[in-house]
């Protein structure tokens, strides 16, 4: 959990500087990858865009568990309700919005994420939350009248420790959503560079004139997918 976090420094990086008299240079010694359209090294671009949809995936993934863990402490009211969204996959619903709203930038489309995971990760947080919460320390609180600060300044460091083993399979989760829904040409617009962005422009390209950008994207396409195998595997 604490590598992924790291990345949310990368939201804050500069965009890389465009040089159009370099455009489309061929893979050399100065550019291993080639250089894209707009003059940008082929490497540098992948290696911006990958940490920067990290970072945009960590910072999901962390709202997610934090809507998660509300609900998961909340009364369970409206369960049919958060059970007929459950049942659907997050894309499914987030698709068809995005197509209304000709596209999601950035902020919404990182609340509309947490969101729907949110509702996939609470029966998950409950399960480990709800044996404690029917224990004598969890009651302890109400009989000493504890505050909710002080309830909350206790019990969010476990709380916390109780939803980390969740946090890699939020994560790859938001990855895919935003790489899908630039896929798609329905994500944010292209001011910011990501790895869906890059995506969107080399892999329809493979078919006819493959770059070597677009065979290294598809490579960490194949390397991210064969980890989120991996990463559903683990104990939760």
């Amino acid at each position: 959990m604490k590598w992924r976090c790291a990345f949310l420094l990368a939201l804050f990086l500069p965009e890389l500087a465009l040089d159009p008299f370099k455009a489309d240079l061929p893979v050399g010694w100065r550019h291993l990858l080639g250089t894209d359209s707009l003059g940008r090294d082929g490497l540098l671009r992948l290696l911006h865009g990958g940490v920067r949809s990290f970072g945009f995936a960590s910072a999901v993934a962390l709202g997610s568990l934090a809507l998660g863990l509300l609900l998961a402490l909340g009364e369970d009211r409206f369960r049919d309700g958060r059970s007929a969204l459950r049942s659907l996959p997050s894309l499914l619903l987030l698709i068809p919005l995005a197509a209304a709203f000709g596209g999601f930038g950035w902020v919404w489309l990182a609340l509309l994420l947490a969101a729907l995971q949110s509702l996939q990760l609470e029966p998950l947080l409950r399960a480990r939350l709800d044996p404690f919460r029917r224990g004598p320390a969890w009651a302890m609180n109400d009989v000493l009248g504890a505050s909710a600060a002080h309830r909350a300044r206790t019990w969010a460091p476990w709380a916390l420790q109780q939803a980390a083993p969740l946090f890699p399979t939020a994560w790859m989760a938001a990855l895919w959503g935003e790489a899908t829904l630039r896929l798609l040409g329905l994500g944010p617009g292209p001011q910011h560079d990501s790895l869906g962005l890059l995506l969107n422009e080399e892999l329809p390209r493979l078919s006819t004139d493959a770059t070597a950008l677009g065979i290294a994207s598809l490579v960490v396409v194949l390397t991210l997918a064969l980890s989120s195998t991996r990463n559903l595997q683990e104990p939760t």
